[in-house]
């Protein structure tokens, strides 16, 4: 399993107002995904998904993983905590 820290990491408001939850790798992204996660449908969430999967696999770059991570927490309406 490859696993390579992101260059910037996410940080989402995840399990609450004010309670953040910062993701730094694929496999944290994979696991916030599955476990995390308060939808599980939807097309950006599908596709984190097996981004991730082939991430992992070394079959894709990283930042693929983490775009798409991005892109599912748009879809689910998370709020994002912007760069500084």
């Amino acid at each position: 399993m490859v696993e390579q820290w992101w260059q910037d990491p996410v940080v989402l408001e995840l399990d609450g107002i004010g309670r953040y939850r910062v993701i730094r790798n694929t496999r944290e992204a994979a696991e916030c995904l599955l476990r995390r996660w308060p939808v599980h449908d939807g097309c950006a969430y599908e596709a984190a998904i097996r981004t991730c999967q082939c991430v992992l696999r070394g079959e894709w770059p990283v930042d693929y993983a983490r775009q798409d991570f991005v892109a599912a927490a748009v879809e689910a309406f998370i709020h994002i905590q912007p760069k500084h």
